[in-house]
């Protein structure tokens, strides 16, 4: 019953930012979600609806680098 709540909550807040923030061509805005095991990055033009650019630790060519060498 508890994580409905704190589900609702969540989802309350993200509307409440995403009121503030948009991403325009000059300035687009940028999206990081860090897991546990790695990190991913966008680059998005909310006037256009699309991704423009992403990265992420988990398609770094070299296998060899973890942690904050492969998030470089």
């Amino acid at each position: 019953m508890g994580n409905k709540r704190g589900n609702i909550a969540r989802l309350r807040r993200k509307m409440r930012v995403r009121q503030k923030v948009q991403g325009t061509e000059a300035r687009p805005r940028v999206c990081v979600f860090r897991s546990n095991k790695h990190i991913y990055a966008q680059v998005i033009s909310d006037s256009e609806g699309k991704t423009l650019a992403s990265a992420s630790s988990l398609a770094a060519t070299d296998t060899a680098r973890k942690g904050v060498e492969a998030a470089k």
